[in-house]
């Protein structure tokens, strides 16, 4: 009952009825997900989360060894994320905005990123935002999986998938938009996310990616995880520790043109 009433309080009841319309009716599912944003800030603190830009260190995980520099993190909205790192061989730069992408390697050569690793993307570093524009999605169908034992503790395990309109009966699309959520079962905040990455040439070749959420500290009335990690079929691949975060610093869609 505690968790129904959480889903009332954040949702309006339209957005309520769409959400559980979009699907399977799984109101435990919501519940848990809107009770996490609720902790996160709740709709009144998320919506005004207009962008944001951090700075850290990140350190990437390549054939064995470990390369670390400093790292600029920016974001906009629910889908527009952009990674910045001055490694020791020059600027690696990662962006994505609304379904395109591009990644700028160190030697300046920049390469666009197939749709089918971007459509489901949103922003790595703070899923919230992206969680939040998800719930709100009438298309949207939310199907909790259990509680699932992980290594911080035990965390309720809940899909989110955008289905789409009966012309595109092909589950190809809902697939490719498809996240898992983990929520810690005690402070109910987001542990980490899970979806599928895809190589280059093909999207009918999927490895796990996890997006791990640490360390949260609190900004301004939200709770923001300052350690991010990325796993790509269980192998570390990334780790992002962020330091400053400043809210609402007016980035424009060009912060996100490489």
């Amino acid at each position: 009952m505690r968790l129904k009433a959480f889903v009332l309080s954040f949702l309006s009841v339209s957005v309520l009825t769409s959400i559980l319309h979009a699907g399977p009716p799984d109101s435990q599912g919501t519940a848990v997900l809107v009770q996490s944003l609720s902790v996160a800030g709740g709709a009144y603190g998320l919506n005004r989360i207009q962008d944001f830009t951090a700075t850290g260190s990140i350190t990437y995980f390549w054939a064995g060894e470990q390369v670390q520099g400093a790292a600029t993190v920016r974001a906009r909205g629910a889908d527009q994320f952009r990674l910045d790192a001055n490694l020791p061989e020059g600027t690696r730069s990662y962006a994505v905005n609304l379904v395109a992408g591009a990644f700028k390697d160190t030697d300046g050569n920049v390469t666009a990123i197939p749709s089918h690793n971007t459509l489901n993307v949103g922003v790595l570093t703070f899923p919230y935002l992206t969680l939040l524009a998800r719930l709100n999605d009438p298309l949207t169908a939310v199907s909790y999986l259990g509680v699932t034992p992980l290594v911080r503790g035990p965390a309720h395990q809940v899909r989110v998938e955008r289905h789409f309109s009966s012309d595109t009966p092909d589950s190809t699309l809902a697939n490719l938009c498809t996240t898992d959520y983990f929520v810690d079962a005690q402070t109910f905040l987001l542990l980490k996310t899970l979806d599928m990455t895809h190589p280059v040439e093909t999207l009918t070749e999927n490895y796990t990616r996890e997006i791990e959420f640490q360390n949260y500290q609190p900004l301004n009335g939200v709770n923001v995880p300052t350690l991010v990690r990325e796993k790509i079929a269980g192998q570390t691949t990334w780790e992002l520790r962020l330091t400053s975060i400043a809210l609402n610093t007016g980035l424009t869609d060009f912060d996100f043109t490489l």
